[in-house]
């Protein structure tokens, strides 16, 4: 029996979210090597075959986001040969890397589909249960998939899941979830896929919460309204919503304080009210916001121009003496400034190319506002979520949200739309 590329091609990606989304847990229980570093390295020499391979008639617009990606993710490749290099700046560049394996792979299963809405969907499903499935065994059953220190231990009240801390499940939760809105509820052709998309979204929220990560509850919240506003009740929703936020605007201060104290005796939604607490009412003592405004401020004070950066987690000699403790030195908190510090100038502009192309493309397709919206909406959701981690150079399982959709506007919807013309004239 002849196996079909597509079949290849499908099983690899599948692969590479598996090892993404179990090396972590695989590595902290069993002892083993993490099994992503070298599935990545594989999967980088696998996508530049299957684009020596398949190199023929690519549409213009998918060319173009392929050598913005190029730019982006293999220029800091470059560090190979000029950086002495640890073996965790190693992996992490060559994560960051295996971005436009996983664009181009994409591309190619989605235009040899027969149905690519249903793949994309499926996808999208499995992907949805490695993220909340987890934190709810973990719960339940008291045992951490990956071990932490004790401020993320499960009995300080952290859920995470998977992941290695909440920031990171919150992370990757908030970027999946406008994709959830886009391909079930926007493009799903029944009411049970549309029941099934809101069951997911739904779920994703759940976790979000219980990660108490603040940016990523403000984005959920923010998905939501945007769509919901973009319905045919958005006059009854902004009013409601500004009624809403009067009522809670008179409430007293003294009661919420009281009421979010008061929350201090259960380990889960202890954390949650204290950083609610210090957000509302204490943000100077918030250490985490305090020294976030630190390297934000420092860096827009004194942009350097780097064209190659200083590497990954290298920035010791930009920001030692400029900030209050160390932690900035490896994660300054902001993908954007991770990026252009790390890899220099061709990086920071094939960033911005991508977003360009990918506001371009969605911008003058033939689709529907509330699809253009939606997909504006998972971009700017990512570009926020660059700010909740640590780093997002391990995480390119959060690209793939976007990747889906700019392939489906951009090769995908002519294909349907011509199809259904067609059979209506039949």
């Amino acid at each position: 029996m002849k196996i079909k590329r597509i079949n290849i091609y499908s099983v690899v990606l599948y692969l590479m979210l598996l090892g993404y989304m179990l090396g972590p847990t695989l590595s902290s229980k069993l002892g083993i090597p993490r099994i992503d570093n070298l599935l990545t390295i594989l999967f980088i020499a696998f996508g530049f075959l299957v684009l020596f391979l398949e190199n023929k008639r690519v549409p213009r617009n998918i060319y173009m986001m392929l050598l913005s990606l190029a730019a982006l993710s293999l220029w800091p490749g470059i560090h190979f040969l000029i950086s002495d290099l640890t073996p965790t700046q190693f992996i992490d560049i060559i994560f960051f890397m295996g971005l436009p394996a996983f664009f181009y792979i994409f591309y190619q299963v989605l235009i040899r589909d027969e149905e690519p809405l249903g793949r994309i969907q499926k996808f999208l499903t499995i992907f949805v249960l490695y993220v909340v499935v987890p934190p709810f065994i973990e719960l339940a059953t008291g045992i951490q998939f990956v071990s932490a220190s004790e401020e993320l231990a499960l009995e300080a009240g952290s859920l995470k899941g998977l992941f290695f801390n909440p920031n990171n499940l919150a992370t990757c939760a908030v970027c999946i979830a406008p994709a959830i809105l886009f391909f079930f509820q926007l493009e799903g052709k029944s009411v049970k896929e549309r029941l099934y998309g809101w069951i997911l979204f739904f779920t994703l929220g759940l976790v979000i919460f219980a990660s108490v990560s603040r940016a990523a509850i403000a984005c959920y919240l923010l998905i939501l309204f945007v769509y919901i506003v973009y319905q045919k009740n958005r006059l009854i929703t902004v009013g409601a919503t500004a009624l809403m936020l009067l009522i809670l605007s008179l409430i007293p201060s003294s009661i919420i304080q009281e009421f979010l104290l008061s929350l201090d005796g259960n380990q889960f939604l202890e954390r949650f009210s204290s950083r609610v607490y210090l957000f509302l009412y204490d943000l100077g003592n918030d250490n985490s916001a305090s020294y976030r405004r630190e390297i934000y401020n420092y860096f827009w004070q004194n942009p350097p121009f780097l064209l190659t950066g200083y590497g990954s987690k290298n920035f010791k000699e930009y920001f030692g003496g400029h900030l209050s403790n160390s932690l900035g030195f490896e994660n300054p908190h902001s993908f954007i400034i991770e990026l252009y510090l790390g890899f220099g100038i061709i990086s920071l502009l094939g960033f911005v190319s991508y977003i360009l192309i990918y506001l371009k493309n969605t911008i003058t397709r033939n689709i529907r506002s509330k699809s253009k919206v939606i997909a504006w909406v998972c971009l700017g959701i990512f570009l926020l979520s660059g700010f909740i981690p640590s780093t997002i150079l391990r995480m390119p399982f959060i690209w793939i949200p976007c990747f889906l959709i700019f392939i489906y506007i951009t090769c995908i919807t002519g294909k349907i739309k011509n199809a259904n013309h067609l059979s209506g004239t039949l």
